[in-house]
């Protein structure tokens, strides 16, 4: 009996982990929008806050050596931490702000950066506390759920971002950011999480916790891709993102229309949650992303056809909810695979596979966006998506039945959670 299995899905931890989660969701929204209206409107250059990204999203590169930390460290320790120190940075910005005025481009972006270590901590962490907050048999239906509430929260603070940003202010709006961080924090000590014994045997170094998650994901074809596969979604997301307002521009809709755009594509998203949370299991991970792939694949072609708002629009309300339905199961394929003790460097790595696919099609499409139409980059966004999923299918076809890593981890010696008589909370 695992140590999950008596709970119920909607149990005390799950539900303070939703009400954290989506409380910081939003405020993590309405910062996006307020610190890139703060770097436009301090330097008046986009590619100043190309850089600020940049220092944001640069520490994934470290998020193998991370995830594995996150294994040695109890789970609380690093989400707290890491919620914390962003905390803190968002409301030192604010403040700096709201009493000088401005403030140079290296503090913001100094901020940013450690900003994004903190992330790379958080991350692998929060992946790898989600499975113990519910039973095995219902993970499909609570990541459903989970992402529901984190896109409706996401939704709420993108349409709100714009209004407060206008209204009050950026600083408000990173304040409230701060805020949001500060209070997840504090509600974490109320999630029971799993004391984890500690490994036994020889104590390995970082490194050679790092090179026995690579080993695991190496045991599976389908583990193996899905890093990839994150890869290219991210990839083609940013191609996406980088030319729709230029679209959204040549046809008259401008900046409002490219936020109903955003807005309908997270009603997708909601939909494509409530699906997963209502059928939950009876889901087929593997099938759904082939499905998701596929979908998002063929939509984007349809947008490279058509490229009227209306198209658009419909376009996009499917598209959210195809990607829903592709990385839902996906993450819960992942949690449910991989052993405990390896979840934090396994997710380490697919987040850091995962980012390159950013700054790899940035650097790529750059010169070309303003040669080429619109038009063309949504029809190699879904070439490149339908490769994948062939690439996917292939896969899956090769390994019909997937490997027991738990097995697997019981053999090098990962250390086994402790049993439910004794566990203990963080």
């Amino acid at each position: 009996m695992t140590q999950t299995a008596h709970l119920k899905l909607w149990n005390r931890s799950f539900v303070v982990w939703l009400l954290a989660s989506a409380q910081s969701q939003l405020g993590t929204a309405l910062a996006g929008i307020a610190l890139s209206f703060l770097v436009l409107h301090q330097t008046g250059k986009a590619g100043a806050m190309a850089v600020t990204l940049a220092c944001a999203v640069g520490p994934n590169l470290l998020g193998p050596l991370a995830g594995a930390w996150v294994d040695r460290l109890p789970l609380k320790v690093s989400l707290i931490a890491a919620d914390v120190l962003r905390g803190v940075l968002q409301l030192t910005v604010a403040l700096l702000v709201l009493q000088l005025g401005s403030l140079p481009l290296w503090v913001i972006n100094g901020a940013a950066l450690l900003g994004g270590f903190a992330g790379i901590f958080a991350g692998p962490a929060g992946s790898a506390a989600f499975p113990q907050l519910v039973p095995p048999t219902q993970l499909a239906r609570a990541n459903g759920i989970f992402g529901s509430v984190s896109q409706g929260a996401w939704l709420i603070g993108t349409l709100a971002g714009g209004v407060l940003v206008a209204t009050l202010g950026s600083p408000v709006a990173i304040l409230i950011d701060s805020v949001s961080f500060l209070l997840m924090a504090a509600l974490l000590p109320l999630v029971r999480l799993h004391k984890r014994e500690p490994l036994t045997g020889p104590r390995h170094t970082i490194l050679a916790d790092m090179r026995s998650g690579l080993r695991l994901i190496r045991r599976s074809r389908t583990l193996t891709l899905i890093p990839c596969i994150g890869l290219v979604l991210n990839g083609v997301l940013v191609l996406v993102t980088v030319v729709t307002p230029k679209l959204m521009e040549q046809l008259g809709a401008g900046a409002a229309g490219y936020g109903v755009f955003l807005a309908v594509e997270s009603v997708g998203a909601l939909l494509g949650g409530g699906l997963i949370a209502w059928l939950g299991a009876r889901i087929p991970a593997r099938r759904a992303t082939a499905a998701g792939l596929l979908g998002t694949g063929l939509l984007y072609l349809v947008m490279a056809r058509f490229p009227v708002y209306p198209a658009l629009l419909a376009c996009s309300l499917l598209i959210g909810f195809a990607f829903t339905v592709l990385n839902v199961p996906l993450n819960t394929l992942m949690q449910s695979m991989v052993p405990g003790p390896y979840l934090g460097r396994v997710f380490g790595v697919l987040g850091t596979v995962s980012t390159l696919g950013m700054p790899i099609t940035l650097l790529l499409v750059s010169p070309l966006l303003d040669r080429y139409p619109a038009g063309l980059f949504f029809a190699v966004a879904g070439g490149v998506q339908s490769v994948g999923c062939l690439l996917w299918v292939l896969v899956v076809r090769s390994e019909r039945v997937l490997p027991d890593l738990h097995a697997w981890a019981q053999q090098e010696g990962a250390h086994e959670v402790a049993p439910d008589v004794t566990a203990a909370a963080d």
